[in-house]
């Protein structure tokens, strides 16, 4: 019998079935997990357009504890809260807010732009990115749980950790 499979067919094989491994192993403990350590884990996250064509979000599971876990093409973890019919609504989880609880990063190297969302509020220590004075994006790191109005906003606690540039380098 004459196996066809070249070495580099096998190291990608097993590569693919260690990744599939550590994404079930990560939805299986995400309901324990904070923002931060999913943002930590995100090469084990899907993307959302992929999983949406894998399945449709009527059938994932559903809840703010430990729904199901992806990530929207501008990179944001989210977590499944309210099954839809995918196929019938395919929008980025961005655009479907009723049914996706955002989750943020206390690290500040992981900030993304601000998004102001009345069920995914920033709490004390999460990070966003958003322009600053001078036009320039920088890091802010909200000082408040329940925070769901941009940097700079008078009254809000926010405390600005210096630019994009400087906190996350050339990422």
């Amino acid at each position: 019998m004459q196996d066809n499979t070249t070495d580099k067919e096998l190291v990608l094989q097993a590569m693919r079935e260690y990744g599939q491994r550590k994404a079930a192993e990560l939805q299986a403990a995400s309901a324990g997990m904070t923002g931060t350590e999913l943002y930590a884990q995100e090469q084990y996250i899907p993307d959302f357009q992929a999983a949406r064509a894998a399945q449709n979000m009527m059938t994932r599971t559903a809840s703010r504890e430990n729904g199901f876990v992806c990530r929207s093409t501008a990179g944001r973890v989210v977590r499944l809260i309210q099954n839809y019919d995918s196929d019938e609504r395919p929008g980025e989880p961005e655009t479907l807010p009723a049914q996706w609880g955002f989750v943020w990063s206390t690290d500040p190297r992981k900030a993304l732009p601000f998004v102001a969302l009345a069920d995914s509020p920033y709490n004390t220590n999460n990070c966003c990115t958003y322009p600053a004075e001078d036009g320039v994006d920088h890091v802010y790191q909200s000082g408040q749980d329940g925070n769901v109005w941009p940097p700079r906003t008078v009254n809000v606690k926010w405390t600005d950790l210096g630019t994009v540039e400087e906190v996350m380098g050339n990422v």
